[in-house]
């Protein structure tokens, strides 16, 4: 084999590799701009007091939502929101984190949500581990939380 065209396999390798990261980083960045929308969304509907917010208070556009506090990442997909002790009042209002589809971790204890659990907490199939300790729901616990992961 020539130089020329062992040189020429190296630049064509380096230059698919280099085509088929960028192709990546592109989908992935995508992705979190809709998860980050989702988040942002999700602020929006929830009360909560500002002054005593170390997480929510500190989400906005300008850092990529895997920087937020109480935010995990993984792969390009939000796969941790942890809003325990954010003072929210009242229910979620939107589906926001449920539409969240690769979340895995849901932490929403110590909150006063006042309101039922929301049955849209099924739609989270790849969820693992739930704390709903003192976060104020009331009622029946969904059956369908029993086919989650």
């Amino acid at each position: 084999m020539s130089l020329y065209r062992v040189l020429s396999f190296l630049v064509s390798f380096c230059l698919i590799n280099f085509i088929i990261s960028i192709n990546v980083h592109v989908v992935t960045g995508h992705r979190l701009v809709h998860q980050e929308s989702l988040l942002l969304h999700l602020k929006e509907s929830l009360k909560f007091k500002a002054a005593k917010s170390k997480k929510l208070v500190h989400w906005n556009e300008s850092d990529s939502c895997c920087q937020w506090k109480g935010v995990s990442c993984n792969k390009g997909h939000v796969i941790g929101l942890d809003l325990s002790e954010e003072f929210i009042i009242g229910g979620l209002h939107n589906s926001s984190p449920f539409n969240l589809h690769y979340l895995q971790s849901l932490n929403l204890a110590y909150n006063v949500f006042g309101s039922l659990i929301p049955s849209e907490i099924k739609k989270l199939k790849h969820l693992e581990h739930l704390n709903l300790s003192n976060a104020g729901f009331y009622g029946l616990i969904l059956k369908d939380i029993s086919y989650l992961k």
